[in-house]
């Protein structure tokens, strides 16, 4: 069980989700980082302890602790729910999953649940982000409210001008009746005419009353104003420029001369590696540079070398030798002409001649063996040798000048370690190209931040930005988008973020010292700034589809409101840009 125990332990050590197992005798049998993290809880003094003793205590732990005692009393089926935790002065959303883990233990070998397992996912992003979805919604929907009460209230309008049009002709044929039957009644009595129902007194159409209309209209004049869009998003300051030391050889750490946030200059002594085993190496590489030297003269000289004077000796005495074999042939020739000698001595002198010839052509092969170890080949073997051995040397000597290193630039000393690793002092391993510090450049400041992938297309390299942040609240600081990654970076957050720098401009000493690397600071970016458009508010444009309308009054003495079709832009909260249809000077009806 064991065994078992503890590979669970280290798979859920690589998972991105809390995972707590609780049996159901209260304990807590396994707990992951991820989890205390979510929770606040101590990863050191939370396994092995009674459930109760550890979170029933905790207040604001109240509904984890409430699902997972309602999974140990149930031992149903899954449950998963969401609850609201309070942690480091921040709240959290988390999904609470609970499950079983089983085993074959119980009676006649039945399947049954042995402890309860609790998975925590952190959805506190996903969970802000749909409420500002939702936010966004409701204004939305609230806006979409107002423009169709505008539009009741423009129809209710136009109802009450119909009635009243239709009360002004039902009074116009009534005054007409009633002066024709004035004038006959006249005509009948010989009454004299009454000035009261004269003509000139009678109700007309009212010339006024389309201009009375136009007045009662709210409208706008459209003139040219400063439009600027922009992104605001959270971040931190980073150095500018942070050169990376590494370690240029094999070796271990002699000596630590700096201290992370300490100030350098270019070319202080930041570390010392040990050169123990360069300098043996060095010893036994001058002891190869002197044998190929040699090596070396000996073929350069190899005519006058001993290897070619005991060959040409060799061939010297096979020649006197043989000399010596063909008198002593010669000689017994002659003697057993005489019959002095017998034939077997003769057949001894040529036999030893025979042997003396073979002699002399040995030597003679010798001499050209020697000889040819001393040729152009040899001497291109002994020459590649002895550069080898030089520049091994060199090599040696330029790895024991790099054993000090120094700082490539100006500014203050970073760790290159996390804050889980030990600090790099006397004895660590530095392996070759091992990052062992880093120099940032805090004369220029920059900002890290990300944005999603709905705002990374508005945001280009060479976009101004302005810098703020809670750090340095009266201050507001210029910058220059430096640089906008083009690869989403990996996280845990559900949504792709992408990176952005923002480079600070040159700042003043004082307003220098007040900035720290780690602050953070707000960012507004400007994606959008033209100096003159036509904006219009929102609700005054109608739209169907991709076409748009706005009520213009006509003329410049006020004449006849018209509906005119207009091209639109980027939209704000309460206003839209107008690309095509509107000139300056127009008026533009409100509701």
């Amino acid at each position: 069980m064991k065994k078992r125990t503890d590979i669970y332990r280290a798979l859920m050590e690589n998972l991105s989700d809390g995972v707590i197992v609780v049996d159901f005798d209260g304990s807590i049998w396994m707990v992951n980082t991820v989890a205390c993290q979510m929770l606040g809880l101590d990863p050191n003094g939370t396994v092995g302890r009674p459930f109760g003793e550890v979170f029933v205590a905790l207040e604001h732990l109240d509904e984890f602790t409430g699902i997972m005692l309602d999974a140990i009393v149930e031992r149903g089926d899954m449950i998963r729910r969401l609850v609201r935790i309070p942690v480091d002065g921040e709240v959290r959303s988390l999904s609470v999953t609970t499950s079983y883990l089983w085993s074959g233990d119980g009676e006649d070998g039945d399947v049954v649940p042995e402890a309860v397992i609790a998975v925590t996912s952190d959805i506190t992003e996903l969970r802000e982000l749909r409420e500002n979805e939702l936010s966004q919604a409701q204004v939305i929907e609230t806006q979409l409210e107002e423009l169709q009460a505008a539009y009741r209230d423009l129809e209710t309008r136009n109802e009450v001008l119909s009635a009243m049009t239709w009360r002004v002709r039902r009074m116009r044929v009534a005054a007409t009746l009633l002066v024709i039957g004035a004038f006959l009644a006249i005509g009948i009595w010989h009454v004299r005419p009454l000035d009261l129902f004269s003509a000139t007194a009678a109700p007309d159409a009212n010339p006024g009353i389309a201009g009375a209309s136009l007045e009662t209209l709210t409208t706008m004049t459209v003139a040219p104003r400063e439009f600027r869009s922009t992104i605001a998003l959270r971040g931190h300051l980073s150095p500018g420029q942070v050169a990376e030391v590494v370690s240029p050889i094999e070796s271990h750490v002699s000596a630590v001369h700096v201290a992370p946030g300490d100030r350098v200059a270019v070319g202080d002594r930041l570390l010392d590696l040990d050169t123990s085993q360069l300098v043996a190496e060095r010893r036994r590489l001058e002891v190869n540079q002197i044998k190929a030297r040699e090596r070396l003269a000996g073929v350069e000289g190899w005519e006058n070398s001993p290897d070619m004077a005991r060959a040409r000796r060799a061939l010297r005495r096979a020649k006197v030798a043989l000399d010596e074999s063909e008198r002593h042939l010669g000689k017994t020739a002659f003697l057993l002409d005489q019959g002095i000698i017998p034939a077997s001595q003769h057949e001894d002198a040529e036999r030893q001649r025979r042997d003396r010839q073979l002699d002399l052509e040995e030597a003679v092969r010798e001499l050209e063996t020697v000889k040819a170890r001393g040729g152009g080949e040899a001497m291109r073997v002994a020459q590649l040798e002895a550069d080898t051995a030089r520049d091994r040397l060199r090599e040696n000597a330029e790895k024991l000048a790099l054993a000090r290193i120094v700082a490539p630039t100006g500014g203050v000393v970073m760790s290159a370690r996390g804050s889980g690793d030990s600090p790099l002092a006397r004895g660590s391993k530095a392996g070759q190209g091992e990052l062992l510090l880093r120099v940032a450049n805090l004369e220029r400041l920059s900002v890290i931040t990300e944005v999603n992938e709905v705002d990374v297309r508005k945001i280009e390299a060479g976009q101004r930005a302005w810098i703020t942040g809670p750090g340095f609240p009266d201050l507001e600081v210029g910058g220059v988008v430096a640089r906008v990654s083009s690869r989403a970076d990996g996280g845990r957050s559900p949504t792709p973020r992408f990176r952005v720098e923002v480079v600070l401009d040159s700042l003043e000493p004082g307003a220098r010292e007040r900035l720290r690397v780690g602050m953070s600071s707000y960012v507004t970016i400007v994606v959008y700034d033209r100096p003159a458009v036509l904006l219009v508010p929102i609700e005054a444009v109608e739209q169907a589809g991709s076409e748009a309308w706005v009520d213009v009054v006509g003329g410049t003495d006020g004449g006849a409101v018209e509906r005119r079709a207009v091209e639109l832009g980027l939209t704000t909260l309460d206003s839209v840009e107008v690309v095509q249809g509107l000139s300056p000077g127009d008026r533009v009806v409100l509701p």
